[in-house]
């Protein structure tokens, strides 16, 4: 008889008050260590300061990191044109859902 060998996995939901350590980060958005860095100098994150390599990130902050990393790595866009993007795109959406509430 074949032994069966079953891997528990255990998930959390990040929220608010969550912090992820940057060289996870950089993992998750497919980001190096001097674009999260770059990314929070222009105001586009907050982070907890740190060695640069135990520093963090709120958990929050994730999905507006891969937008980034995705302006930055599929359409050649500076981290400045990334944060600038992201800022337009988000009072985009604002304006939206402002135009929504009449």
């Amino acid at each position: 008889m074949a032994s069966v060998t079953t891997a528990v996995l255990e998930a959390r939901v990040l929220g608010e008050g969550d912090w992820i350590a940057t060289t996870e980060v950089c993992e998750l958005c497919r980001l190096d260590l001097q674009a999260v860095q770059e990314l929070a100098g222009l105001g586009l994150i907050a982070q907890r300061p740190g060695v640069p390599d135990t520093s963090q990130v709120p958990a929050t902050a994730l999905p507006r990191l891969r937008i980034a990393s995705r302006l930055m790595r599929d359409l050649g866009v500076n981290a400045s044109g990334a944060v600038l993007a992201l800022e337009l795109l988000e009072r985009i959406r604002h304006l939206e859902r402002l135009a929504g509430d009449y």
